[in-house]
């Protein structure tokens, strides 16, 4: 167990950070904990949890461009997401999940394409932030949930996780312990995967849907 928990020398700026959890809330924890350890954040919030946070007060952080895509509308407001990042010192993309959640019906319906394009538009969209993440030496997390399932739907499709397993220079696993958030290394550059990290959370547990 290591108690000082450095943000900065824990993600990498040569490849994706992806944030694995099983329960919203260790996510939210950790995000709440992150975000206030950078400067200014590009946030992509699909599921919308970490908003209603942010709205309701319950998190704070520094200073934050916040995009919420709808339904069809990640790819026009990727231009301003990419342009944002160059004054930025952290994007986070919340989460693989969700992006699923929102296209999979939208791309069934609208344009009749099969689970593969969605994949293929997911890695795009993540390569582009991380050529840009990389190019400006800021830091591109990726949330995803270990566990998720959309009741008499689709599942997270094992492309989503071989290209996070692929890209990913640092993989972490986020669980509740009580009052903290146990973050584990799966993966990375220089730290023993097995490490874990403790940090304490600056939200109180509500009930939340985030996936």
């Amino acid at each position: 167990m290591v108690d000082s928990y450095n943000h900065d020398r824990i993600l990498s700026r040569k490849g994706l950070n992806t944030l694995m959890f099983d329960d919203p809330y260790s996510k939210l924890g950790y995000i709440s904990s992150l975000i206030q350890s950078f400067d200014k954040v590009v946030y992509i919030d699909l599921d919308t949890a970490l908003t209603a946070y942010l709205r309701a007060g319950l998190v704070k952080c520094n200073r934050m461009d916040l995009y919420l895509p709808s339904e069809g509308r990640f790819a026009p407001i990727l231009k301003d997401v990419l342009a944002a990042v160059q004054a930025s010192s952290l994007v986070v993309f919340d989460s693989v999940n969700s992006f699923y959640s929102v296209y999979y019906d939208y791309f069934s319906r609208q344009e009749q394409r099969a689970i593969g394009d969605l994949n293929h538009l997911l890695s795009v969209f993540l390569m582009l932030l991380l050529r840009q993440g990389i190019s400006y030496g800021v830091p591109v997390l990726v949330t995803s949930m270990l566990r998720y399932r959309k009741v008499g739907g689709w599942k997270q499709s094992p492309a989503s996780r071989r290209l996070l397993q692929q890209k990913s220079a640092t993989r972490m696993n986020a669980r509740q312990s009580e009052d903290s958030i146990l973050v584990e290394i799966i993966q990375h550059e220089t730290i023993p995967a097995g490490t874990i990290f403790s940090c304490r959370p600056t939200i109180s547990r509500l009930q939340a849907g985030s996936q």
